[in-house]
């Protein structure tokens, strides 16, 4: 039999996920969690109340430092994913004050016990995962404009930005973590004032033969000047905690690419009646 000290020393000191253990129970989902007043560690088994005439202990099941809880899962299908350094355990009882306790165990399959309460732990692990998806090194969306570097008054300039999926792979408290992002909307800011989004759409190119046609994403200019044309791709994100399953991230990420400088030019059309030959001061010569 493994004692509680035993137990509660190798939980809180393996890994960084263990932290200060709190004093109460807490809920999560369907399931309460409580505080064994003993060994300090987190079950789902409320024992130890002031005035229970029994008292508990468990002990390792199915776990060695080789293989951890493999075993309990091939037998039981059981594994602790609630919150760090999870160890399935058989929960027994006996009477208080008997000098040759007899034990009787509380369930049929083995259950987890954690060292730090498993929802506070959870909460603390989603603020990290958010952070870490909106601090992450999210390449920025690629910004084209048709006509360029220079484009004409009156005419549609075409815009739009190509942006794809990333990955993250990193280790967050303790847990592997992978986190997935994927553009979702787009806002344009044409540089001269004019700002269009957040839109779903991130336009897409056109043939040079159709330059100056209006698209989804494009843009008249009024004036000539130089201009510095950008957007802001927004990114949404989902996450999986040592291999589970993914869940998505409440939160977004954003994302600005670099300035183009765009040159708006002014045309004008004359008629000319002799060449060049004939006027060598005419227009165009």
């Amino acid at each position: 039999m493994i004692s509680l000290s035993l137990i509660l020393g190798m939980l809180a000191g393996s890994g960084e996920g263990a932290g200060d253990l709190g004093s109460e129970g807490t809920v999560q989902g369907n399931a309460t969690f409580y505080q064994d007043p003993i060994s300090g560690a987190w079950a789902t088994f409320q024992v130890g109340l002031p005035d229970d005439p029994m008292q508990y202990k468990y002990e390792a099941a199915c776990f060695d430092e080789n293989n951890g809880d493999i075993d309990c899962f091939v037998r039981y299908g059981l594994e602790c994913n609630a919150g760090p350094n999870g160890r399935l355990v058989w929960w027994s009882s006996a009477l208080k004050g008997d000098d040759n306790p007899v034990w009787e165990r509380l369930s049929e399959a083995p259950t987890c016990i954690y060292s730090e309460d498993p929802a506070a732990f959870e909460e603390r692990l989603r603020g990290e995962i958010l952070r870490a998806f909106q601090e992450a090194p999210i390449a920025p969306g690629s910004v084209t404009l048709q006509p360029s570097p220079h484009t004409l008054i009156g005419a549609h300039t075409n815009v739009y930005v190509e942006a794809r999926p990333q990955v993250f792979e990193m280790e967050l408290l303790g847990q592997s973590i992978r986190i997935e992002v994927e553009p979702t909307e787009y806002t344009f800011n044409y540089g001269d004032g004019t700002v269009y989004g957040p839109v779903s759409t991130p336009g897409g190119p056109v043939p040079e033969a159709r330059w100056g046609e209006q698209t989804a994403t494009s843009h008249v200019y009024s004036q000539t000047g130089d201009v510095p044309v950008s957007t802001t791709t927004f990114f949404s994100g989902q996450y999986s905690v040592n291999g589970g399953p993914m869940i998505p991230i409440d939160g977004r990420a954003e994302i600005a690419s670099p300035s183009q400088i765009l040159s708006v030019w002014r045309s004008e059309s004359r008629n000319v009646a002799d060449n060049c030959l004939v006027n060598p001061s005419g227009v165009g010569c």
